[in-house]
């Protein structure tokens, strides 16, 4: 029961046709009319069927319920059966193949019709209001997008030298973020609201970042929201009042994948910055520039488990930045060399 592979959105060029924010306005001219507004859950395994039902089913309870709902399974025809049988009544799509959450959610929402495209993890539960404030900073027609707060639901203990400041490493919300609304350079992609309209004019999420494959590193909401904001003039948004629960298996709680994950970011990080203006990765300077006052903290407070997480994770991140610069100077040279 296999579908032929739906092919996955090609990645954005630099000839992507420029809009700007005007153009992504849902207000019409005249009494204003309420944005229609689409929800999507993007999931690849079977693993987490039960985890799926519960994420629809905290959408289907919201204060604001959505006009749209999308399953997109990044996977096969054969995995959306079992899906449709968990969530019935609930549209659900197929890739065809596994291709990487980037390309799901960019296939989702052209599949979808709603002026506004919400993406909630599978793997989270959205709380009370959740999209009704997840929606509020839309209001500003300067703002692309926004995104809320993912708190983490652990199911194992807590690790002791898992520090908040790289809770981002599971898709939470983490130490150094804004406490309180915010304009912010980009959102994160479990838990965000973005203009439709203005998502699939700049090429939706570049396939080649993001989970896919063996690859866990993230990147894609990063690149999405510096080309978004370049061809626009517009802005991001953070809610904090948006809440999710977002759970943690217990397997992404052991060191080798937060260094993986930390490896993982470097590297696409390093692809980012060779092709992004100067100054477009300024958030994380800022934010590593703080890390050295964390560790200090954590050993003034008797915690050096947690100091040493920190450090490791700065030193994996750093060796994912080597690697991929390396990789990068080194794809350069080889074009050159075929150039010529």
């Amino acid at each position: 029961m296999t579908s032929p592979p739906t092919p996955p959105p090609a990645p954005p060029t630099e000839a992507t046709t420029a809009v700007t924010a005007a153009d992504t306005s849902t207000a019409p001219t005249g009494p204003a009319r309420r944005p229609t507004v689409g929800v999507m859950v993007a999931t690849h395994t079977a693993e987490r069927l039960e985890l799926v039902r519960a994420a629809v089913a905290s959408v289907q309870d919201q204060t604001r319920r959505p006009d749209e709902l999308l399953v997109m399974v990044d996977n096969d025809e054969e995995l959306a059966e079992r899906v449709r049988a968990v969530v019935p009544g609930v549209r659900v799509a197929a890739m065809g193949v596994n291709s990487g959450v980037s390309a799901a959610r960019t296939r989702g929402a052209e599949l979808m019709t709603s002026d506004l495209v919400v993406f909630l993890d599978d793997d989270a539960v959205a709380e009370g209001p959740w999209l009704e404030r997840l929606l509020a900073p839309m209001a500003d027609p300067a703002v692309l997008g926004a995104s809320g707060r993912s708190l983490a639901v652990f199911g194992a203990r807590r690790p002791a030298w898992l520090p908040e400041e790289f809770l981002w490493t599971l898709g939470c919300s983490y130490r150094g973020m804004p406490t309180g609304p915010a304009r912010v350079r980009n959102f994160y992609g479990g838990c965000a609201v973005v203009r439709r309209e203005t998502f699939l004019a700049v090429g939706g999420f570049d396939p080649a970042t993001g989970y896919h494959g063996d690859v866990i590193g993230g990147g894609e909401e990063a690149d999405f929201c510096l080309r978004a904001t370049a061809a626009t003039g517009g802005e991001f948004a953070f809610e904090p009042a948006a809440v999710i629960r977002h759970h943690v298996p217990a397997p992404r709680l052991s060191w080798s994948y937060f260094v993986r994950r930390c490896h993982g970011e470097g590297v696409m990080k390093a692809r980012l910055a060779a092709r992004l203006p100067a100054g477009s990765l300024g958030p994380e300077r800022a934010f590593a520039l703080r890390l050295p006052l964390a560790v200090l903290r954590a050993l003034a407070t008797g915690r050096p488990a947690r100091a040493l997480g920190i450090v490791v994770g700065c030193l994996a991140v750093l060796s994912g930045l080597a690697r991929g610069r390396w990789a990068g100077a080194r794809a350069r040279r080889a074009g050159t060399r075929a150039a010529g």
